[in-house]
C-alpha cells in the first residue's frame, strides 16, 4: 500500500503541475474586459488543490508506520467497477476532442447514471440531456469558455 500511495501521489502531483502550467498560458480576465474569469481560473484552482492533496498523501504515507497502513485488495466487485469506470472515462476523453462535447457527454452521463442508479431509462435520458445542456450554456455564455469543437459542434 505504501508504494501505491506514493505512486498515486506522484502521478497526481505531475498531472496537477501540468494543468497549472497549461492554465498559465490561457488568457486572463482582463483580456475579455467583462470581469468574467478566464478559462484557466477553475482548472488552476482545482489543480492547486490536487497538488496539495498529493503532497499530503505522500507525506502522510511516509510518516506512517508500515503496520498502520491498511491493506486494500486489488480485485473485488467494487474495484472492478472503479476500473471499468476509469476505462469508460478514458474512452470518453479520447472521443471528446474528435466528436465534440455534447453527444459523448450525454452518452457518458447516461451510461453512468443508468449503471449506478438503476433509474428508469426515460428519467436517465432526461437527466443526461438536461445536465449536459446546462453545462454547455454555463461554459459558453457565463464563463466565456467555448466548447464548440469536434465533428458535432453547434
Amino acid at each position: 500500500m505504501r508504494k501505491g500511495n506514493i505512486i498515486a501521489g506522484l502521478l497526481c502531483a505531475a498531472l496537477a503541475v501540468y494543468v497549472i502550467i497549461t492554465c498559465l498560458g490561457y488568457p486572463r480576465a482582463e483580456v475579455y474586459g467583462t470581469g468574467v474569469p478566464g478559462p484557466g481560473l477553475w482548472p488552476g484552482i482545482i489543480a492547486a488543490l490536487l497538488l496539495i492533496c498529493s503532497i499530503g498523501l505522500i507525506a502522510g504515507t511516509l510518516m506512517m508506520k508500515k503496520e498502520d497502513l491498511p491493506e486494500l485488495p486489488m480485485w473485488t466487485d467494487g474495484t472492478k467497477r472503479v476500473y471499468i469506470s476509469m476505462a469508460i472515462l478514458t474512452v470518453y476523453v479520447a472521443v471528446l476532442s474528435v466528436v465534440g462535447f455534447l453527444v459523448p457527454s450525454i452518452i457518458m452521463l447516461f451510461l453512468f447514471v443508468q449503471w449506478f442508479s438503476k433509474m428508469p431509462i426515460w428519467k436517465t435520458a432526461i437527466i443526461s440531456v438536461a445536465v449536459v445542456l446546462v453545462i454547455y450554456v454555463v461554459f459558453k455564455n457565463f464563463l466565456n469558455v467555448p466548447i464548440d469543437f469536434g465533428l458535432i459542434a453547434f
